[in-house]
């Protein structure tokens, strides 16, 4: 007889009969849509959020320059990312790039859904890799945040040997030298300027918040984590595009809540416990129609030194 309180599962074969297949390289078609549920930006999301990023800036809690409280601008990111889960099983995965273009402020009532498609699937040493295109859109239509991401699949039951997804395609951003220095939040931005710094240690509880509570998941099931290779339950890669955004709004203000752009490559996991310096500087400057756009690389190292994330941003300038 079967122990009280004993773990039971699905079989493969009975999510896949009800139209949940484990996601594999080969499953995938490229052009394949998925649609997120709708989510309602709720007042109590907003401060787990904050809690969980360790950024309570008052401008989330409080009215601000766009009139009522706005949430984070990362705040939808995951509603991107779990558009898999509405039509796959997806065991395990590593996030390999994330690019976002904040497009309206996430207002509190709002209730918004992503809508994404596989744009790509690709191999790289042996790895097999998916680029997902999405929009996040509120209910009238307006559009809050779009962009791609990159996500590495498993393909077998533990993590691949450490490696990048395929390089990204050089764009190169050419800046207007004669421009010399635009106005932030907190006061004139210069050619290489470096931004103020932020640090974070990551908890579980954070990652618990930023992630939601489940098994079988490398954030929140340390057991599940190590059976995939990992010696701990690693941080969402958006955890650290949170911070990113954190380091922009701060100083440079609503013209990244609106207008912002970042990408951002994820290099090493980051694991439960470390702790995550992020640092910025600014590269230059273009021009925007009548406005001024600051572009900033941005890099993040954890306690040994070691980089986990690379990043360009940009915002309107003031």
């Amino acid at each position: 007889m079967e122990a009280p309180g004993a773990e039971k599962t699905y079989s493969p074969e009975t999510l896949s009969q009800v139209g949940f297949p484990t996601i594999s390289y080969g499953i995938l078609e490229v052009g394949a849509e998925f649609r997120s549920d709708d989510q309602l930006v709720r007042p109590e999301d907003v401060a787990t959020y904050a809690y969980a990023i360790e950024d309570y800036d008052p401008w989330f809690f409080a009215p601000g320059p766009f009139g009522d409280p706005v949430a984070h601008p990362t705040f939808l990111a995951n509603q991107a990312l779990f558009l898999r889960h509405n039509h796959f099983v997806v065991p395990a995965g590593l996030h390999a790039r994330m690019t976002y273009h904040f497009e309206s402020p996430i207002r509190l009532g709002l209730r918004a859904r992503t809508l994404g498609k596989l744009a790509e699937k690709y191999m790289r040493r042996n790895k097999p890799y998916m680029i997902t295109k999405y929009q996040t859109a509120a209910e009238d239509g307006a559009l809050q945040v779009s962009g791609r991401f990159v996500q590495m699949l498993f393909k077998d039951k533990t993590a691949p040997a450490s490696g990048s997804s395929r390089p990204a395609e050089c764009v190169a951003t050419s800046f207007d030298s004669g421009i010399k220095r635009g106005e932030g939040r907190v006061g004139a931005l210069e050619v290489g300027q470096a931004l103020p710094p932020l640090s974070r240690t990551l908890s579980q509880r954070q990652i618990d918040m930023y992630s939601g509570v489940r098994p079988h998941s490398i954030h929140t099931d340390p057991d599940w984590a190590k059976a995939k290779g990992f010696h701990t339950t690693i941080a969402q890669g958006m955890m650290s595009t949170a911070y990113v955004s954190t380091l922009m709004t701060t100083c440079v203000g609503e013209g990244f809540v609106v207008g912002g752009r970042m990408d951002a490559k994820f290099l090493r996991p980051v694991f439960c416990g470390d702790t995550l310096n992020v640092s910025g500087t600014v590269e230059g400057f273009s021009r925007e129609e009548d406005r001024v756009r600051v572009h900033v690389t941005v890099a993040a190292h954890n306690q040994q030194g070691e980089q986990t994330l690379a990043a360009t941003s940009s915002a309107l300038c003031s």
